[in-house]
This record gives C-alpha cells, sequence and structure tokens, in this order.
C-alpha cells in the first residue's frame, strides 16, 4: 500500500511538472520566434520587395540583396536547442491567395521561389498583414514539428506591403519531453515491482528532481528569468534542465532585441485611436530623450562578415539597453547605428536628467570595453555620439494606463538628435541642452558649447577616459 501511494504520488508530480514544462517550453519557442521575425522585418527594404513582381526578376542584385539579409539571420540563429530553419518573405494578392518572394533557403526540394503559392490547410492559418503574429499550437508536416511567426515589413510610406516568415524546429524539445515521459514511467513502473526496502530510495531519487524541477517552473512563471537550474545528472532530468536553462537563455536573447519590438509596440501604441469616453484629462509630463549615435560603424561592417557583424549588433545593443533599464529609461526606437532612450516616461522622475547623462557616461565607457574584447583594428575611431535634451510630452490619462502623445514625444527626440549632429561636428561626443544641464551644473563638469543657429543653449561634458580591465 505504501508502495502504491508513493507510486501514486510520483506519477501525478510527474505529469503536473511535465504539463507546466512543456507549456513553459511552448511559451519561451513563442517568445523566440516572435522576436526574431519582428527584429527581421524593419531590416527588410519595403520598397525592394514591392520592387519584385515576377518571377524573372529572381537572382537580381535586389532579390539577392534581400535574400542574404534574411539568410544572414537564419544562420546566426541555426544552432542551439531551438534552431531557425526558414526565413522567407510572403505576400497577399489580390485574389486572397498569398505568394512566396524572398526565400533564405539554398537550393533544392525545402525552397520556394518568386511567385510560388503560399499553401495554408484552412482560411484562419493565414496571418495578419497588418501586425505581427506568432502560431498558437505547433504545426505539423513531412519535414518535421514547427513553429511560425510573421512580422509586416514596410514600404517607405510606413504601409505594410509583405511579411517576413520565421519557422523555427521545435521537434527535438518535443522529443526530448516525450523521451522524458517514457522515461520516467519505466522508471516509477520498475520502482514499485522493488522490494519496499527500496521504495523509499527510489521515490526520494525521483521526487527530489521533481520538485526541484516544479520549484524552477515557478520561479520563470514569477518572471525571474535570471535563475538557472543546477544540472546534476545525466538523465532525462539532466536534459530537461538543460535544455529549460537553454529555453531561458533564448528570452534572455528576446530582452536583447526588444529594441525592434519596443519601436513596433510604441509605433502602434501611438497611433491607436483613443475615444473620447476613454480619456479622462490630458496633462504635461517633462521627458529627457537620449540620442546615442554608433559612429564608426560603417567600417566594422566592410571588414567583417555578416555573420559576425549581426553578434556583433546583438551584444552590442543587448548591453546598452541593459544600460539605460539600469537607469530607469525606456528604449523608443533602436537601428543599426543608433537608438533612442526616454527617461521620465513611465512617471514623474525628479532625476531623469542625472538618470540619463550617467546612462550616457556608462554606455560610453561599455562600448570601449566592447570594443576591446573584439579586439577590431580599425583605421578611425568608434565611438558613441550622444545628445540629451528634456522637454515637455503630453500624456492622455485614460482609464487603464498613461499613454504619451506621440507627436509631443517626436519634438523632444527630433532636438536631441540635432544636438548630436551638432555634436559630431564639433567632437563634443557628449552634448547637453540647456533644459537638460539646468540642475545638473553642480554634479557634472559642463563646458557651454557656441553654436548661434540652435534654439537652446548647448554645453558638452567631456567624458572620462574608460577603465578596461
Amino acid at each position: 500500500m505504501l508502495i502504491l501511494l508513493v507510486g501514486i504520488s510520483c506519477g501525478l508530480l510527474l505529469w503536473l511538472s511535465l504539463r507546466k514544462a512543456n507549456r513553459l517550453t511552448f511559451e519561451l519557442i513563442q517568445e523566440k520566434v516572435y522576436s526574431i521575425a519582428a527584429s527581421t522585418a524593419p531590416r527588410v527594404d519595403g520598397d525592394l520587395v514591392e520592387s519584385l513582381k515576377s518571377p524573372d526578376q529572381e537572382g537580381t542584385p535586389e532579390y539577392n540583396l534581400i535574400r542574404d539579409k534574411i539568410r544572414a539571420v537564419r544562420d546566426a540563429n541555426s544552432t542551439g536547442a531551438l534552431p531557425v530553419r526558414f526565413i522567407y518573405i510572403i505576400r497577399p494578392l489580390e485574389d486572397g491567395t498569398w505568394e512566396y518572394v524572398v526565400d533564405a533557403q539554398e537550393e533544392g526540394d525545402e525552397r520556394s521561389y518568386l511567385g510560388d503559392v503560399v499553401e495554408f490547410e484552412k482560411e484562419i492559418e493565414k496571418p495578419s498583414l497588418d501586425q505581427p503574429s506568432v502560431d498558437d499550437h505547433y504545426a505539423q508536416d513531412s519535414f518535421g514539428i514547427w513553429l511560425s511567426a510573421f512580422a509586416p515589413v514596410l514600404n517607405s510610406g510606413g504601409e505594410p506591403v509583405a511579411l517576413v516568415g520565421v519557422d523555427i524546429v521545435a521537434q527535438r524539445i518535443q522529443t526530448m519531453l516525450r523521451q522524458l515521459l517514457i522515461g520516467d514511467l519505466v522508471a516509477m513502473l520498475s520502482a514499485l515491482l522493488l522490494a519496499s526496502a527500496l521504495a523509499a530510495w527510489i521515490s526520494g531519487k525521483i521526487t527530489k528532481p521533481l520538485t526541484e524541477l516544479r520549484d524552477f517552473v515557478r520561479e520563470i512563471g514569477r518572471g525571474n528569468f535570471g535563475s538557472r537550474i543546477e544540472v546534476k545528472s545525466n538523465d532525462e532530468f539532466g536534459e530537461l534542465a538543460t535544455s529549460i536553462n537553454q529555453m531561458v537563455e533564448g528570452l534572455e536573447e528576446r530582452e536583447s532585441l526588444k529594441g525592434a519590438l519596443v519601436h513596433y509596440v510604441r509605433s502602434q501604441a501611438a497611433d491607436s485611436k483613443v475615444t473620447e469616453s476613454e480619456i479622462s484629462e490630458t496633462t504635461e509630463r517633462k521627458i529627457t530623450a537620449l540620442v546615442a549615435e554608433l559612429c564608426g560603424f560603417r567600417q566594422l561592417s566592410s571588414k567583417l562578415g555578416s555573420e559576425r557583424v549581426f553578434a556583433l549588433l546583438n551584444e552590442y545593443f543587448s548591453t546598452m539597453i541593459d544600460v539605460v533599464l539600469r537607469h530607469g529609461g525606456s528604449l523608443e526606437k533602436s537601428s543599426d547605428e543608433s537608438f533612442i532612450a526616454i527617461f521620465g516616461s513611465n512617471g514623474d522622475d525628479l532625476h531623469q536628467e542625472r538618470h540619463a547623462v550617467e546612462a550616457a557616461l556608462e554606455m560610453q565607457n561599455a562600448l570601449a570595453k566592447l570594443l576591446n574584447e573584439w579586439n577590431v583594428q580599425t583605421n578611425k575611431p568608434v565611438f558613441l555620439e550622444v545628445g540629451i535634451h528634456s522637454g515637455n510630452a503630453q500624456v492622455q490619462h485614460t482609464g487603464m494606463q498613461d499613454q504619451l502623445e506621440y507627436d509631443s514625444v517626436h519634438a523632444v527626440v527630433d532636438s536631441a538628435a540635432e544636438i548630436v549632429a551638432i555634436g559630431k561636428e564639433k567632437g563634443n561626443r557628449l552634448t547637453l541642452s540647456d533644459l537638460t544641464a539646468e540642475n545638473l551644473h553642480h554634479t557634472f563638469p559642463l563646458e557651454a558649447v557656441e553654436e548661434e543657429d540652435f534654439d537652446f543653449v548647448l554645453f558638452r561634458l567631456t567624458m572620462p577616459k574608460p577603465q578596461l580591465r
């Protein structure tokens, strides 16, 4: 009876833990494939995609340019527990069907060509052209088990013209979970046949790793993505722990690519319509915009291959985003050479100017350390040119949340971008407007900048030489 009770308890705990782990696995795969699609779409030139209309344009320089760009993304994400297998661009036709435009796949049976029809089993499977999406269930075919995500490609007018599709291979994770389940069931049934003297030892051996796995899954469910489960064995539990650790690392990778996602989400939020009944009032809030341009990056691109450049960009943006978030800022937009951060957007921050300047100083120091670690020799220096400006933005107070009005934020950001241009001409590295610097003269060594054609008085801050270790 005791052995039966232990067996039932272990079986129930095994089922609950594996069920939670399977759901977490699916959500982590969704996060990764979604982030890859959403971060790849802004890198694709929508005007070039629109120009590809005939199958005889396949192999043209325009086609190859788009193909090589999405192929670099595929190759950079083709390893690990969740490799990307296919990246492609599709678009809808007037008759309701969809066609392939560009496929990153090499020549072979698995490649789709310009003009090939996209086959959907059901009408509901067709993605939306206006917004990014990710499948809510696995798809299975003769090539394996997949999870797909789509993100719109915009032309120069800001209109969606096609979708970037990303297919990630989920078969390995499914196989490992299935093997784990079978192995655990066999172990449990074998334990029930052993003598009572071995029952306690067997139940303890099974229960302990399951308990640790359950507690770890709960921590992940609470949002603690920085933790890792300790791998103590090489059995199925150890494999599952290793796989979950890898998936959590994939989630952190998604966080490092949030620049492209935040740009899309903020744009959508700014463009969304709010009815008069939903707006309780509109007030002003002071914000501080930081624009940082990575100068000298083009020479890195010309010296390194596309895969290395993509990897370095991932590390660069991940580091800079961490710095901004650590100082209370939020990412507004990112591109290959610059990004924009906003301080004070989530509520009144009395020290937002100081936080922005401290973030800029740490970003410059972090870039110097990265360049030292990369060990890339260049003819011209690679550095961050930073401009900071403070101003008022309109805030709409709705029933659920506060929303910054896009045009007022854009005006502050434009001024910061002009400050960057002036700083580059004068070799400042870090330039502030008087609206930002008015409360910082006793905190940082500021020096006035002579510039008569600008609306604000400017100050430069000489950045200390980074201490490399």
